[in-house]
């Protein structure tokens, strides 16, 4: 068994719900559509490519990092679409906790559009699913898959979507209702790749949630670093 891993790396959790955590990223390569409208994925360069790593050499890897997750640093497994590996992924947890006797926090990055394991959903601490609107050029039937969508609902789960305005929200509205999503658990957040169209497009973002009664997440890597990989 193995897992294709473009990048990992140390730094913290730069949205959503543990904003601010430290992690461990493990991005791994390849996903299952591929954005091509008004916002593209700005992890592209780094998930088409990746290394393939047995779980062994993997968790060898880990040793690094072993004692931050022991800590309570959260392990953030990523993409692309980490859902496409996601037995290899299974598999590397499990071997991770007969190695070093625990298993730490899991989160999982996914777009939403394959349906987890049960046996994957009883190890992932959270789920942050990150459903893609239209602007994203992607036809509906790919990007929305109503029934994985619902799985993961019923997980311990966040949903953290792009939005750039109203109409970007209304149309995430209806995938909410019909999938049965909380108010507590939605996060929007703005479209940036640099600290300047992050502050331009913050407030906007933030006054639809306040008039919707959902949560704003900001991209703390691109404040703190103005970059959106990598650290």
């Amino acid at each position: 068994m193995e897992l294709r891993i473009s990048e990992q790396f140390y730094s913290i959790q730069g949205e959503g719900r543990t904003m601010g955590v430290p992690a461990v990223f493990v991005r791994l390569q390849a996903c299952n559509i591929l954005c091509k409208g008004e916002w593209t994925c700005d992890t592209i360069e780094v998930w088409k490519t990746g290394k393939k790593t047995s779980i062994g050499d993997w968790i060898f890897q880990m040793n690094e990092f072993a004692h931050h997750l022991r800590n309570g640093v959260h392990l953030i497994f990523t993409g692309g679409e980490p859902l496409l590996q996601q037995v290899g992924i299974i598999t590397a947890i499990k071997a991770f906790g007969i190695a070093y006797g625990f298993k730490p926090f899991v989160e999982i990055e996914t777009n939403g559009t394959i349906t987890p394991l049960n046996e994957l959903s009883k190890l992932v601490d959270l789920f942050n699913c990150s459903f893609k609107l239209e602007n994203s050029g992607v036809k509906y039937e790919r990007r929305i898959k109503i029934d994985s969508l619902k799985k993961i609902n019923n997980q311990n789960s966040i949903f953290k979507i792009v939005v750039k305005d109203m109409n970007d929200y209304n149309e995430a509205k209806k995938i909410f209702d019909e999938v049965g999503i909380e108010k507590k658990n939605i996060y929007l957040m703005p479209p940036a790749d640099s600290i300047g169209e992050l502050s331009r497009r913050s407030q906007q973002v933030a006054a639809i949630c306040i008039a919707e009664s959902v949560n704003f997440s900001t991209r703390m890597q691109i404040i703190l670093w103005n970059k959106t990989t990598g650290v």
